[in-house]
């Protein structure tokens, strides 16, 4: 039969391709099996891509994307034949044609700014799927239309609750991506996809959350709607979803302590199929980390796969990985000393964040990679050349790393450049301290005992004591007071210990 069809496409008019590329496409009939039709189809919508009417144009690049059948030549010059006919499109046109070219990971300006232009105009015309394909594409083919999702946001925020699940995932995740402020789309999201949220597929719960956790939108109501489905349905999560999800709410700093042990434990299970980026940053350790959330067996788990994976770790993987160990104060030596020895290879491509972060990591851990060379000559002419870029949260971190790694662990070869070491110190000692209202009554406390009392003292290190204590003029007692946010259940988070010593 493929045979029969495949002899009988060169003999199809437009119409006659577009609609069998359409149906092949709507049937799943992709993959490598059907490969020689769809190329014979490619080629033939190539050579009569100016016969077709505006429908032909957007359901054979609808259908080229959906099959996912790779196809340059011809979607460039559906590009070229869509931009110069773009006003004939209908709304559909315009949201699926944007869609397919997103999808093939086409990159087409020219067509998505006439795209653009078209859809701002229509957007009354457009049906909630129409919006929410219009503005995923855009995103994720990073085209900047600001008037585009200006108006689409207004539109969909009036009409919000004709926007099925996935229509409200989509747009949601769309307008995070794209960076693109829409506060009274996100109010109104924020309301329907609460009272919905059972309808959702897990990844539009972990997308949904994602957004809102991205742009900072305060939503309590739809994050404790979302902890209670995700939780009651945390197996059917895929390993990004997993990932996202932990990353959403510690973001959001919502507390979800009942999700955060349903993900911690699945994670577990499960950690083997997380790529690097889930593994590091983006998501599970630091969204554990950053949450405050004791997962011993999970850090474990993470530990252990990450010990032997670390070579396909980019820099930025293997930062993140070791700082959020570090910030959870969780011991993982042998994972330590598998990123100093890939770290050491690497350590020309780590940016400045890179740099700051895992000297200040292996500080903070205590760890001293002997059997590595990561903190050698290398690694301070990195730091010389890239100083300049320093942000001033980068110089602090590298001063605490100088005075773990000459001061407590007493190696002073192989520092960066004394300039360098100094503006550290100074951005270390500018930082204004934060006087919490606990430690405040601590020192009120004290002081009614009739003792002087100081707070915040900067001490030769650059560290500044939350009050000290001149028991008169004999000795001076430092106190620390450490609230809530110093531990991870009731271990001390790194920063915590670090100080400490």
């Amino acid at each position: 039969m493929r045979e029969q069809t495949s002899l009988q496409v060169q003999t199809f008019e437009a119409r006659c391709l577009s609609n069998t590329g359409h149906a092949l496409a709507r049937l799943a009939v992709s993959g490598p099996a059907w490969k020689s039709l769809w190329v014979e189809l490619e080629g033939v919508a190539l050579a009569r891509v100016r016969d077709f009417n505006p429908q032909e144009i957007f359901n054979t690049t609808w259908a080229f994307a959906t099959a996912g059948h790779a196809a340059p030549a011809l979607f460039d010059a559906l590009a070229v034949e869509a931009a110069l006919r773009v006003r004939a499109f209908n709304p559909q046109g315009l949201s699926n044609t944007a869609w397919s070219f997103a999808t093939a990971g086409h990159d087409v300006p020219a067509l998505f700014d006439a795209l653009e232009v078209e859809a701002a105009s229509r957007v009354h015309h457009c049906s909630p799927q129409n919006i929410s394909n219009t503005v995923w594409a855009f995103a994720t083919a990073g085209h900047d239309a600001p008037a585009l999702f200006d108006a689409l946001a207004v539109e969909a925020a009036s009409h919000v609750r004709d926007f099925n699940p996935q229509d409200i995932s989509n747009a949601a995740w769309a307008f995070a991506t794209a960076g693109h402020a829409a506060p009274a789309l996100f109010d109104a999201i924020a309301v329907e996809a609460a009272l919905r949220v059972r309808h959702f597929t897990p990844q539009n719960v972990a997308n949904t959350a994602w957004a809102f956790a991205t742009t900072g939108c305060a939503a309590p109501a739809l994050f404790d709607a979302m902890v209670a489905e995700a939780k009651r349905r945390v197996r059917d999560f895929d390993p990004q979803g997993l990932a996202n999800t932990a990353w959403s709410f510690a973001t959001a700093g919502h507390a979800a302590p009942a999700l955060f042990d349903a993900i911690a434990a699945e994670a577990a299970q499960r950690v083997h199929q997380f790529s690097p980026q889930n593994i590091s940053n983006t998501n599970t350790a630091w969204a554990f980390a950053t949450a405050g959330h004791v997962a011993p067996a999970l850090f474990d788990a993470i530990a252990a796969e990450a010990a032997w994976r670390v070579s396909v770790f980019t820099p930025r993987n293997l930062a993140n990985t070791a700082s959020a160990f570090a910030t959870a104060g969780r011991a993982a030596l042998a994972l330590f000393d598998a990123i100093a020895a890939e770290a050491a290879r690497h350590v020309r491509d780590f940016n400045p964040q890179d740099l700051a972060n895992t000297a200040w990591t292996f500080a903070v851990a205590d760890a001293l990679p002997f059997e590595s060379s990561l903190f050698d000559q290398r690694f301070a002419r990195r730091c010389e050349a890239l100083a300049h870029e320093f942000s001033t949260e980068d110089l602090c971190q590298l001063h605490q790393w100088q005075l773990w790694y000459a001061g407590e662990r007493g190696c002073p070869d192989a520092l960066p450049e004394a300039a360098l070491l100094a503006r550290c110190a100074a951005a270390f000692r500018d930082v204004d301290p934060t006087i919490s209202r606990l430690q405040s009554q601590v020192a009120e406390t004290v002081a009614s005992f009739g003792m002087s009392v100081q707070e915040e003292v900067v001490i030769a290190e650059g560290y500044s004591l939350d009050i000290v204590v001149d028991c008169g003029g004999r000795r001076r007692i430092a106190i620390e007071v450490d609230g809530p946010s110093h531990f991870v259940g009731r271990d001390p988070t790194g920063s915590t210990l670090l100080k400490r010593r």
